[in-house]
């Protein structure tokens, strides 16, 4: 069946590599991704009427995003069963405890190290809620040392 796993995302490309080295040390059936972003969501009736996440995802992801990731899906392919972006737009633990249930997440990973870039004016962080989460959480870390013998990439991971 596989296994859903959420990844935070501010949608640099850089965001994508807690994927690419989770999915180097997967022994399991192919997973499903869900790659999430916080946002604010105005309160006005009209903007919440008509509101679009397909919309969304084209402004705040941008195509080269978009572009990146559909040729990673293919990079990987059967490692993962879906990549799919989600907006979690809550202001308590227990809205993002639900929205994972609702997504039927199994872990969480969390990259070590990742300077994430909540500057857009929607843009939430929600790391605080992923490290309060009851859900198992993974850290990922990666090293990209240019001298390395084998690649320019070193991967870490742990489970918390």
């Amino acid at each position: 069946m596989g296994a859903t796993i959420l990844i935070p995302t501010d949608f640099k490309v850089s965001s994508l590599e807690p994927l690419r080295a989770l999915l180097q040390f997967q022994n399991e059936d192919a997973l499903n991704v869900l790659l999430v972003h916080g946002i604010y969501l105005s309160n006005s009736i009209p903007d919440l009427l008509f509101f679009d996440e397909s919309d969304l995802k084209i402004e705040m992801a941008g195509k080269e995003f978009l572009k990146q990731l559909m040729d990673l899906e293919k990079e990987l392919g059967t490692k993962v069963k879906s990549i799919r972006i989600a907006f979690f737009s809550g202001f308590t633990q227990s809205s993002f405890d639900q929205f994972t249930e609702v997504n039927q997440v199994d872990r969480i990973i969390i990259p070590y190290e990742l300077e994430f870039d909540w500057s857009h004016k929607k843009s939430m962080d929600i790391l605080p809620f992923l490290q309060k989460s009851k859900v198992t959480k993974q850290l990922i870390a990666w090293d990209n040392n240019q001298y390395s013998s084998k690649s320019n990439q070193t991967y870490i991971t742990a489970v918390v």
